[in-house]
Formats: structure tokens, C-alpha cells, sequence
């Protein structure tokens, strides 16, 4: 049976906040193989591990990315107050620096490491990508910058060896020409957008779909996709079906 590979959707994000350096560890720790997680810009320029320029819904504090430098953000927890209890967790907006030191630990992982399009509008594609491709060049090899922003995995691919990932914001004949003018490695989509009862397109991709914490729907996108990008990796892999996989 052929069955595809799972990757960590920001961490572990099910039982542990997204994007945090506990919620990475703890997929790692399941044995998951891949991981995704995304990266954001401060308002002085450093980049840290987060989804969202706004900090509310993630920290519970209001404010903007962009009208913070780093400084000030070291004080600000991660919680997501609508998901969890109160106290249940208080963990730090990690700078991405600390999640390549994490994945050197891990060396066997692959990194799906996701330029916000938000910071590539407010600071600029050569600013942010050239400091990403700094920041992240420990873990060269272990890594694929992905990004709904197209120039920006252009100029990832003009200016670097890294593999990439195109993410498509719509699945339509606009976006197939675009992902076939880039030719990432990877394309990947939420997978309600695909055409039910149509392979998806062809081309020397791999596809991966999001997000999907049910194991028998990950199977029904077995051909179709090499990689399911699932919030709940713990659980799965402690299926039955993948656990046939890994033995």
C-alpha cells in the first residue's frame, strides 16, 4: 500500500502552540521526518519563527510585528489563549536562529521553512530572502524554502542551491502557469482546492497537501501526493497505517 509521508504542520500543533520551539521538539520527538514552521520579520529586522504579523491571536497581546523590534517581543509569550487553558503554556517567539539550532540536533529532519509573504511585501525580496538564506545555511541540507510569494522562490532559485516550494494560493490556470514558468520542487496546496476526481498537475514536482489530521483521507491523495502536511503528526504516526510504514 503506498502511503505518504507526513510533515509536521508549524510542530506539533494539535497539543502544543504553533510555531514553538516545544511544539517542533515534540514532533521531532514522535519521529516526525519533515516539519514546517513559518518566518516573519520584527520591525528591526530579525526574523522569527511565527504565522501571523499580528500577536493577538497566537500570544493573547495586542500589537504588530512590524512595529516591534525583537527586544521587546522577548517578553511576549506564546499561548494561544483560544486553543489552551490559561498557563497551560508560556513559551517564547522563537527567532530563527534558535530553530536551526534545533534542527542541527536533528540532522536526519527536513525543514519546510515558509517566508511569509506579509514581510516580503513590508521589507522587500532581496532584504528578506538574503537574510533567510543567511540564517538558514547550517541546515542547507536539510531544508526547502517555501512560500506563496512567487518572487520570492524566484529569487531563492536565482540566488541559491536551496530546494523550494511553491504554495498556491488558488488552484487554477493562472496558478498552473506560474508554478510551471518557477518549476520548484514542491507545490503545494490546501487540499480542498484540488479538483475531486482529477490527478493533479503534472510536472517535475512533488505535490504536498495541507492540512489533513485524518489518516484514511491521507490515503485518498496516496497517488497523488509524495508529502501530507498534517497538525496532528504525534497521532498519525502512531496509527496503525503508518506505523505498517515505518516497520
Amino acid at each position: 500500500m503506498k502511503i505518504p509521508a507526513l510533515v509536521a504542520h508549524r510542530g506539533q500543533m494539535e497539543t502544543y502552540p504553533e510555531n514553538t520551539l516545544i511544539g517542533l521538539e515534540a514532533a521531532l520527538q514522535c519521529g516526525a521526518v519533515y516539519v514546517e514552521f513559518d518566518v516573519q520579520s520584527t520591525a528591526d529586522g530579525v526574523l522569527v519563527v511565527f504565522h501571523d504579523v499580528e500577536l493577538e491571536r497566537v500570544t493573547g497581546v495586542p500589537g504588530s510585528l512590524f512595529e516591534m523590534p525583537f527586544d521587546a517581543l522577548k517578553s511576549i509569550r506564546v499561548s494561544e489563549p483560544d486553543r489552551f487553558q490559561k498557563n497551560e503554556f508560556s513559551e517564547p517567539i522563537p527567532a530563527l536562529t534558535d530553530v536551526v539550532d534545533l534542527l542541527l540536533r536533528y540532522p536526519k529532519a527536513t525543514a519546510f521553512v515558509e517566508i511569509k509573504d506579509e514581510s516580503v511585501n513590508q521589507f522587500g525580496v532581496e532584504t528578506i530572502c538574503e537574510q533567510l538564506l543567511r540564517e538558514i545555511k547550517p541546515i542547507q541540507q536539510q531544508s526547502v524554502v517555501i512560500s506563496f510569494h512567487k518572487e520570492a522562490i524566484q529569487y531563492i532559485k536565482d540566488n541559491s542551491a536551496f530546494k523550494t516550494g511553491y504554495v498556491l494560493e488558488k488552484y487554477d490556470a493562472q496558478y498552473h502557469e506560474y508554478a510551471q514558468a518557477l518549476n520548484p520542487d514542491y507545490l503545494i496546496v490546501n487540499h480542498t482546492k484540488l479538483i475531486e476526481g482529477k490527478a493533479p498537475w503534472v510536472g517535475g514536482w512533488k505535490w504536498m497537501l495541507y492540512d489533513i489530521a485524518d489518516p484514511k483521507r491521507c490515503l485518498e491523495y496516496a497517488n497523488d501526493a509524495a508529502l501530507i502536511e498534517t497538525r496532528d503528526i504525534c497521532k498519525l504516526l502512531k496509527h496503525p497505517l503508518f506505523t505498517q510504514k515505518n516497520e
